[in-house]
């Protein structure tokens, strides 16, 4: 079990996910600042988690799979809240994201957010392709972050990335 960042770190490295310091790229304090200007206090364990592997982390997610670093965060959020914003006006039937939400990653374009209000952790939840479903899938950023490294490390023990 990953219980901080220092663990998340470490982890990474033991796993094979990174290799070298070279492919673990955080972000800056100003590109953390720039996201909470625009979408709320993130949470602690969430700003560390940019500041560890913001920009790269190795073998950890696949670019062509999800949406999950700095990069391209900022363009998925407000594409999110676009969509849904489209179709609502649209008659379609869709629950919009609380104003506070930051979409922390997306596979194939269904998000998973946390509520950016200043706390130290937060849940994590997935938006379902039938854009009206919200379901909590973590209780902590930590877990939520723990299940992207137990993915990699079996795709690396096979062989598959």
């Amino acid at each position: 079990m990953i219980n901080n960042i220092e663990e998340l770190r470490e982890r990474l490295f033991t796993s094979g996910i990174v290799t070298n310091e070279q492919e673990l790229q955080g972000c800056t304090s100003k590109e953390i600042a720039y996201i909470e200007s625009k979408y709320g206090v993130l949470p602690r364990t969430y700003k560390e988690i940019l500041g560890l592997l913001g920009h790269s982390a190795g073998k950890l997610v696949r670019g062509s799979e999800f949406e999950f670093y700095f990069d391209r965060l900022i363009k998925m959020n407000e594409w999110q809240r676009e969509s849904l914003l489209e179709s609502i006006a649209e008659g379609d039937e869709c629950t919009t994201l609380p104003n506070n939400a930051f979409c922390i990653c997306a596979l194939h374009g269904d998000p998973w957010f946390i509520i950016a209000d200043g706390q130290d952790d937060s849940s994590v939840y997935f938006l379902h392709d039938d854009c009206i479903t919200i379901q909590e899938c973590s209780k902590s950023v930590m877990d939520w972050i723990e299940g992207f490294v137990e993915g990699a490390e079996y795709l690396i023990k096979r062989e598959v990335r």
